[in-house]
C-alpha cells in the first residue's frame, strides 16, 4: 500500500510582497518553495532534507545548494541545522495554523520528533503563538475533546 502523502500546503499570496522573499534570487526562491511544498514537508513546517536529496531533486551542484540554503537562513526564511539536516520554514503557522485540538496534537507529534534543539525551539515558539498550539502546549488533553 502506498504511503499517504500530504495533498497540499497553503502558501499565502503575501509571499510576493515579502521584502525578504523578493530580495532572493530565483534559485533561492525555488529552494524556499521546495522546502515549503516539497515531498519532505510535514504539517509542522519542518522537514528532514539530506542535501543530496535536494541536489538530486533540483538538479543543482552541492555548492549551489549550500549557497542558496545559507541565503534563506540569512533572510530568516528558514531555520536549519546542518548537523541533522532538519529545516523549518519560518512563519509557517501564519498560513497553516492548527485548526483544532487533534490537528495541534498531530503537529506536535512532528515537532517532538525533531533531533535539532535549535529547530525544535523555533518551531515550538511559533506553534505556541497559535490559538490551538498554545492550548495544546498547556493542556495536551484538548486533543481528545
Amino acid at each position: 500500500m502506498a504511503k499517504l502523502v500530504r495533498q497540499f500546503h497553503k502558501v499565502g499570496p503575501t509571499v510576493w510582497r515579502s521584502r525578504r522573499f523578493l530580495a532572493l534570487t530565483n534559485d533561492q526562491r525555488l529552494l524556499w518553495f521546495y522546502f515549503s511544498t516539497g515531498p519532505h514537508q510535514t504539517s509542522a513546517g519542518c522537514c528532514l532534507v539530506p542535501p543530496a536529496y535536494a541536489v538530486a531533486d533540483l538538479g543543482w551542484t552541492m555548492d549551489h545548494y549550500q549557497l542558496c540554503l545559507e541565503a534563506l537562513a540569512a533572510a530568516d526564511l528558514i531555520c536549519h541545522d546542518e548537523e541533522t539536516n532538519e529545516i523549518y520554514v519560518c512563519r509557517w503557522f501564519q498560513t497553516s495554523p492548527p485548526t483544532n485540538g487533534k490537528h495541534a496534537a498531530g503537529i506536535a507529534s512532528h515537532i517532538y520528533k525533531l533531533d535539532s534543539d535549535r529547530v525544535r525551539e523555533k518551531v515550538e515558539a511559533e506553534f505556541d503563538e497559535t490559538e490551538w498550539g498554545s492550548q495544546f502546549m498547556t493542556s495536551p488533553s484538548i486533543a481528545s475533546r
